[in-house]
Order: C-alpha cells, then sequence, then structure tokens
C-alpha cells in the first residue's frame, strides 16, 4: 500500500508540475533582456552546453543569449545532445518554460 500511495503522490506532483509549469500560456513569460550582464550569465551555461558547443553556435548569429534573441541562424543544422538552459540563472529569473533557445 505504501508504494502504491509513494505512486499516486509522484503522479500529482507530476501533474501539478505539468498543468502550472509547462502549460502556462506564452504570452505569461517574461521577455528575456538583451543587456551585457544577461549576456556574460549566458555565456557561463552556453559556453559549456553540450548541443552549443557541438554544433558551434558561436560562430553563427546570434552567437549567444538565445533567449533573448531568437534561435540562431543554423539552428536547422543544430544537433541537440543536451541541454542546459534550465540550471541558468536567466531560465529561473525569467521564469522561462522551455528550453534549447538555440533552435527554437
Amino acid at each position: 500500500m505504501g508504494k502504491l500511495r509513494s505512486k499516486g503522490i509522484f503522479i500529482s506532483s507530476l501533474y501539478y508540475f505539468v498543468v502550472n509549469i509547462t502549460m502556462r500560456k506564452v504570452d505569461t513569460v517574461k521577455k528575456v533582456d538583451d543587456t551585457a550582464e544577461n549576456l556574460e550569465i549566458c555565456k557561463k551555461y552556453c559556453g559549456s552546453c553540450p548541443t552549443f558547443k557541438g554544433s558551434r553556435l558561436s560562430e553563427s548569429p546570434p552567437n549567444a543569449l538565445f533567449c533573448a534573441r531568437g534561435k540562431s541562424s543554423v539552428s536547422s543544422n543544430v544537433k541537440t545532445i543536451s541541454c542546459y538552459c534550465p540550471a541558468c540563472e536567466i531560465f529561473t529569473k525569467y521564469e522561462l518554460i522551455i528550453g534549447h533557445f538555440c533552435t527554437k
């Protein structure tokens, strides 16, 4: 009975996450400011991101801070390996809800 109950709690928690976090209206997401401070934060996270490094995204506009500037000009050629977006301070500060801003 204990395992079944804990699974129910997990399912309830997962449902809460899906409904309240991922299903938010896109228009409720804050716009990320394209500032020098945000760019420095971005370089910490994107600079070590396997997708960013593996696809050499620093060589194609907008080069970084995709959550503010938009997806990469070579987004269709990007091989998504992993995503560090949710670990980024900007992601938290602006309450962003998706990742892989370089491709989406």
